[in-house]
């Protein structure tokens, strides 16, 4: 059953006043802006009754400068995001962690003799090069004529556990355990201890008799023998955004938590990650954030806060949240990311006329589709729109489903 939503009293009442998401009263568009809205409401009304999609698809196509409503269908309505919630975890990472945040992963002096304690700081792109280099770096101080024992400091974030609504068998395939020494691109079943590996087989090969160690807690104010930090929280979100990354999501939502005095469990970022969504205007009413990737069957967001919150960090506060907008992060139609035309995406005759014209995040699970992004439409004024697919007929491929999409965000872009 299709309903009108109700969405033009837009303002969100907790919106600070340098964010500014929607006025008190949104002013009439010029005749030639309205006729321009008008049509793509219509066009989409029209693409919308697409069987590819289904009955349950839920689109909201707001004005980005004003946000002014131009289509909603379901607007409201909490769905299945899949990855579309990585835009989630991208703003509120850079609202509460900051773009320029790095994360050390560091080497100290053991509790006991001939001991090193390896200490992850939950760096989500950290490499076997980065490792090997740490151990390169502290041979200097250990002594080779004894044995070294490599413990490890893994306290950052609560001991791994599944996320609730994850399904058994997304832990290693989809994701891995979320642990804050994991190398970027580690599905294994235990990323530490493949970490952990890494380091010692580098030791080894410096000439160094490596033994395992155990867990240990380094004091706060003790100083590392070495230490590496390469990687900023702008890296790791051109990296989630464009890639899709699972385990870098889900790492940054635990610093999330931790920016925001919270504990670094899923309960703890789920509260940092809504409270600083608030914090930021968007109305949370509806909304289950249970974990960052997307992946959780609990997960919940309305098409409306994912257009709120694309068009608050590409139009309401673009300088702060640039990061997202690059050329190496949100995936650009047809160009690159997961919306490259190799995957077949913006390469119908209804959609490849928006190739490179729009910059969204794509969401896939096997029942959910999602696509929600912004584009400067030929009104030449910009969009902020989401369409989340729930309950996609089985009988179309994913990919059908992504290319109706594809579709309906041309007609926002106003090409089709």
């Amino acid at each position: 059953m299709k309903r009108p939503v109700a969405l033009l009293a837009l303002t969100v009442a907790l919106v600070p006043s340098s964010v500014a998401l929607a006025p008190a009263a949104i002013a009439a568009p010029p005749a030639s802006t309205e006729q321009a809205e008008a049509r793509i409401n219509a066009r989409i009304t029209a693409r919308i009754d697409n069987p590819r999609f289904g009955s349950d698809v839920a689109v909201a196509v707001l004005d980005a400068a004003s946000g002014r409503v131009i289509f909603s269908r379901k607007a409201d309505r909490p769905m299945l995001p899949a990855s579309n919630m990585k835009i989630v975890t991208a703003v509120t990472t850079v609202a509460a962690v900051g773009p320029d945040r790095t994360f050390r992963t560091a080497v100290f002096t053991g509790p006991g003799a001939g001991e090193i304690v390896l200490q992850g700081g939950g760096d989500p792109l950290l490499t076997s090069s980065d490792l090997r280099s740490l151990a390169s770096d502290v041979a200097s101080f250990i002594d080779p004529a004894s044995p070294v024992t490599v413990s490890s400091d893994l306290n950052l974030f609560a001991p791994p556990s599944r996320a609730p609504g994850w399904p058994r068998g997304y832990i290693p395939s989809v994701a891995a355990s979320v642990s804050p020494l994991a190398r970027l691109g580690d599905y294994s079943t235990d990323p530490a201890a493949s970490a952990l590996q890494v380091f010692r087989q580098r030791l080894k090969a410096l000439g160094f008799t490596v033994q395992a160690g155990s867990e240990v807690d380094v004091a706060p104010d003790a100083a590392p023998l070495a230490a590496v930090s390469r990687h900023s929280a702008a890296d790791a979100v051109r990296i989630m955004l464009r890639e899709s990354e699972n385990n870098v999501a889900e790492v940054l939502f635990r610093h999330v938590a931790i920016a925001k005095g919270q504990p670094a469990t899923w309960e703890g970022a789920r509260t940092a990650a809504a409270s600083t969504l608030a914090e930021l205007g968007i109305d949370t009413a509806g909304l289950a954030i249970v974990d960052g990737s997307g992946l959780s069957r609990k997960d919940r967001l309305t098409a409306l806060a994912l257009a709120n919150v694309t068009r608050l960090s590409s139009t309401g506060d673009p300088a702060r949240f640039a990061v997202m907008y690059d050329a190496s992060a949100m995936p650009i139609s047809g160009v690159s990311g997961t919306l490259d035309s190799k995957y077949g995406r913006f390469t119908t005759k209804h959609s490849r006329c928006a190739r490179a014209e729009v910059r969204a995040k794509t969401g896939t699970l096997f029942d959910t589709i999602g696509l929600s992004g912004v584009t400067t439409a030929t009104d030449g004024l910009q969009k902020s729109f989401s369409i989340l697919v729930n309950d996609r007929p089985q009988r179309f491929t994913a990919l059908a489903t992504r290319q109706a999409a594809d579709g309906l965000a041309a007609t926002v872009n106003g090409c089709w």
